[in-house]
């Protein structure tokens, strides 16, 4: 069997990189995600270490099916009572591409009758609980190989703990995590973001320097499964909140705007990062530092006037023409025209809006 990790596009190499890192081996990757073989510590062990990843999930059957007989005969022999419990309610999403089976609609409604066939009316009313957290079911179907995959981690693993309060158009944490992966940023050296809005950028890079795992704090989907080690799943997690740095970093952030800076140092102070970080009310306009790593989530446009955006991204490209390192994300029309000569760019995913990340070279 093999587990299923999804990333944003475009960051599946920042993903591919992390979980060598975590000494895991990738048998086949694509733009959004990747494969890899498992044990049950390993769901534990990446659903806790991941920054990058979306969700993890766990392959429970695969098949050929070529007719919707064989798609229901297929999902009511996989034994759901190890992934499912009564009391859930079951989300199915699909993914199907050159099989003879080719409705979305009719595969979720087919593996959603398989799945509850042989409950009882008692287990009916348990799922129709809104209160319990829904089990979700991703169906892939490729060429008729038909494979069922449960979710491991409940919500996406951008979901962190501490960010209770946000700016306008917060960046996923998950992404911000991804930029200071991919712009090359070594926890050691100078890390500056300019407008730090919710300071996500900020305090996952700190989170990384103190070595501070991202899931310590949250729940999974995993810890009701009839398999689940509760003291598998304890023992991993203290051997990770002992391997936590308690060093000092060079990381600053700064905010024209005193009450998000407030904002942001609440988020920092429930990450456990706020000793970690510098905090300071300045404009862009009169920052002049150099030599550190300049990472940020500027305005695209929607949030400020024309001549103030201009005004915002002449200054960027100021400061990032006199810092070696760094990058910033943008859908901006000024980013457009005037980041063209030391910058690489890949188009992102941000929020269901496409925008572009601009990576210093």
């Amino acid at each position: 069997m093999k587990l299923l990790i999804t990333c944003f596009q475009w960051t599946a190499v920042a993903l591919a990189n992390e979980l060598k890192i975590l000494w895991y081996q990738i048998f086949d990757n694509f733009s959004s995600g990747m494969y890899i073989n498992w044990k049950m510590e390993d769901i534990y062990k990446i659903n806790l270490n991941s920054r990058i990843a979306n969700k993890v999930y766990l392959n429970v059957g695969e098949k050929i099916v070529k007719n919707f007989d064989q798609l229901f005969e297929f999902v009511q022999n996989i034994d759901r009572k190890k992934f499912i419990r009564k009391w859930h309610k079951v989300s199915i999403s699909t993914n199907i591409f050159q099989s003879q089976i080719n409705s979305n609609k009719s595969t979720q409604s087919i593996v959603n009758k398989a799945i509850l066939k042989k409950l009882t009316w008692w287990d009916w009313h348990w799922l129709s609980d809104p209160q319990k957290e829904p089990i979700s079911i991703l169906v892939q179907i490729i060429n008729d190989k038909c494979s069922i995959f449960v979710n491991t981690s409940w919500e996406s693993l951008h979901n962190r703990w501490y960010r209770k309060e946000t700016g306008e158009a917060p960046l996923k944490e998950n992404l911000a995590a991804s930029l200071i992966r991919m712009c090359g940023r070594h926890f050691k050296t100078p890390l500056l973001d300019p407008m730090c809005w919710s300071g996500t950028i900020c305090i996952e890079a700190a989170m990384i320097a103190k070595n501070i795992a991202p899931g310590l704090q949250r729940n999974f989907a995993f810890e009701t499964f009839e398999d689940f080690d509760q003291n598998k799943f304890d023992e991993i997690k203290k051997e990770l909140e002992s391997k936590i740095f308690e060093w000092k970093y060079q990381i600053t952030w700064y905010d024209i705007d005193p009450k998000v800076l407030e904002l942001a140092k609440n988020n920092a102070k429930r990450a456990g990062v706020l000793d970690t970080i510098t905090f300071e009310q300045r404009n862009i306009k009169d920052l002049e530092r150099q030599n550190d790593y300049i990472v940020c989530n500027p305005p695209y446009g929607k949030r400020l006037k024309d001549d103030d955006i201009k005004s915002l991204y002449e200054n960027l490209i100021r400061i990032y023409s006199k810092n070696s390192k760094g990058c910033f994300i943008s859908s901006s029309e000024f980013a457009d025209r005037m980041v063209w000569y030391d910058f690489k760019i890949k188009n992102l995913n941000n929020n269901d809006e496409m925008v572009k990340l601009y990576i210093k070279k």
